[in-house]
């Protein structure tokens, strides 16, 4: 095997519930994270050149050290302990700065493309390790399916098969005006605003609770950021209050800008991009696609 070619689902939170900040710095979480069909495609190959090489369709992508796919090549490398090195072809279509995972997901997925070009070497266990090392969202895109996600973001709980079979197929539009959020920014803005825009974890479980027992998704969609950032980013607040007055369910997914909302056909699509488009424009970014 030469090369091996994967997808890299984006992916949304239908929960995302902060708690505060932890004593080594990052913050405890506790969030329901779906991937969906939407994503990159990645193609990963063997090199004798001696160094990792990422084409990026995107040339606003850092191509070098800065990008998470040759980061991940490096401690694959160092876990390996063999002097191996790797071609990477990314076609990029999840918007940077979305808080869709584009780029954990890159990394996450090509871990798993170099392991399979190296045997599977390395166990799954091993592969999220690493991959939590490279970011909180990474472990989660190892294996890509509906999962609680505790801890600082590391902690994976697949969901029960029942809830994973209601999700899957669920119809979602995702939409996202023309500027992105900086992660990092998002959650100094949370620390500013420190207590009173954390959540309990008590209130986190009684909403996941709801959702096991009714399966229905609308009392499940929470994020802490949300309202949060919505005090600087005045365009997403007002948009999605707008999609809830006409009777959709949405949601902004992981710090933003990305948003989201619940679709059951072709027409209720129709209609949520005729409000996005009359508030954002109509070049905005508009996919419609469903959880994988």
């Amino acid at each position: 095997m030469k090369s091996v070619k994967l997808e890299s689902p984006a992916k949304i939170n239908l929960m995302l519930s902060v708690h505060g900040q932890r004593d080594d710095g990052f913050h405890a979480l506790t969030s329901v994270v779906a991937p969906l069909v939407f994503g990159d495609t990645l193609i990963v190959s063997l090199n004798e050149a001696g160094v990792d090489r990422l084409n990026c369709s995107d040339s606003a992508v850092p191509t070098g050290l800065a990008n998470l796919i040759v980061k991940a090549a490096v401690a694959f490398r160092e876990e390996l302990g063999e002097n191996i090195y790797f071609d990477f072809v990314l076609n990029k279509r999840i918007p940077m700065g979305a808080g869709l995972g584009g780029g954990s997901s890159n990394a996450a997925v090509a871990l798993c493309a170099m392991n399979q070009l190296r045997g599977d070497c390395m166990t799954k266990e091993q592969l999220r390790a690493i991959a939590a090392e490279l970011g909180s969202d990474c472990p989660f895109f190892i294996d890509s399916i509906p999962s609680k996600m505790s801890g600082r973001g590391e902690v994976l709980e697949a969901l029960p098969i029942e809830l994973s079979k209601a999700l899957r197929g669920q119809r979602i539009v995702l939409f996202k005006p023309d500027f992105a959020i900086n992660t990092a920014v998002a959650y100094i803005r949370l620390i500013e605003s420190r207590p009173s825009v954390y959540e309990s974890l008590e209130l986190a479980a009684n909403r996941l609770t709801l959702f096991k027992d009714t399966k229905k998704l609308e009392g499940l969609l929470h994020n802490t950021f949300e309202g949060n950032l919505g005090h600087k980013y005045l365009a997403i607040p007002c948009l999605l209050t707008e999609l809830r007055l006409a009777g959709f369910a949405c949601l902004m997914s992981g710090s933003g800008s990305c948003c989201f909302a619940l679709a059951e056909d072709a027409g209720e699509v129709s209609r949520i991009r005729d409000i996005c488009e009359e508030a954002w424009g109509s070049s905005i970014f508009f996919i419609e696609t469903s959880i994988l």
